[in-house]
């Protein structure tokens, strides 16, 4: 099964917060780059890795949060488990690295996708997202936000699609670079996956910036996913891009190569 993998990155146009603090991991390599151009390969295989991770503003060092568990992810066995087990590597890894001195406390989200011909298997924690496109054209999140308004929901002290005060949108786990806070939420999720699906990773500044409503009204099923992701990308920043923003398109073509419908 072949998948074609589109990828881009921006800083946002935020002049007081000038640093890219995602991270992007394409399944070939990782960036944090300030600007960078949609771009796609093919990749032919039993399995693709793709994920995207966002480094926490309010923690100290969040670029090298979000670098460091992508390097982790990135050095994983690819027959290695995708699951609980192996986010707390990757967890105890940014701890090895970064929970000491100035950058102790820096946190991340994360949201990763590992491909096979007939499924995919999905982790998160936080709010980077990801989203299913059938060929059919609907839409599935397949992630979860762990947010406070849907630890409260599931709780019974909210309700769903009742809007809130802005404040109870904000994150309530993640990835931090304490040993002591291990016992952080992680969503994992197994999807039926045919030729002419599409995923989209992306970190918040995609999602928080374009609503699901805009996010489905731009997607163009007869582009390639580098066009896809082109033109995401260019409507989150003509809508201000007021945050990083990071994309991946995973298209699973058909076997002989050309894109489903």
């Amino acid at each position: 099964m072949p998948y074609t993998i589109a990828f881009t990155q921006h800083c946002g146009k935020d002049r007081r917060f000038p640093q890219q603090q995602d991270s992007l991991w394409n399944g070939e390599a990782v960036f944090q780059k300030r600007n960078l151009l949609p771009q796609q390969y093919v990749a032919h295989g039993e399995s693709i890795s793709v994920a995207v991770a966002d480094g926490v503003g309010s923690s100290p060092r969040a670029e090298m949060a979000s670098l460091c568990v992508l390097q982790a992810l990135a050095s994983e066995a690819p027959d290695n488990l995708f699951d609980r087990r192996m986010v707390g590597r990757l967890h105890e890894q940014l701890c090895k690295r970064l929970a000491r001195g100035e950058t102790y406390g820096s946190s991340t989200t994360l949201a990763a996708v590992r491909g096979y011909p007939n499924h995919c298997e999905v982790l998160n924690a936080g709010d980077s997202r990801v989203y299913r496109i059938s060929a059919a054209g609907v839409w599935q999140q397949l992630s979860h936000d762990h947010s406070l308004i849907n630890s409260l929901i599931e709780q019974g002290e909210a309700e769903a699609g009742v809007e809130y005060a802005s404040f109870y949108y904000a994150l309530d786990s993640c990835l931090v670079a304490d040993s002591e806070e291990s016992e952080f939420a992680i969503h994992r999720r197994i999807e039926r996956m045919a030729a002419g699906d599409t995923l989209l990773l992306c970190t918040d500044g995609v999602h928080d910036t374009l609503s699901d409503a805009q996010l489905q009204s731009l997607f163009n099923p007869n582009l390639s996913p580098k066009e896809q992701a082109q033109l995401w990308r260019d409507a989150v920043l003509e809508a201000g891009a007021p945050d990083n923003l990071s994309l991946i398109v995973v298209r699973y073509d058909t076997r002989d190569g050309e894109q489903g419908a």
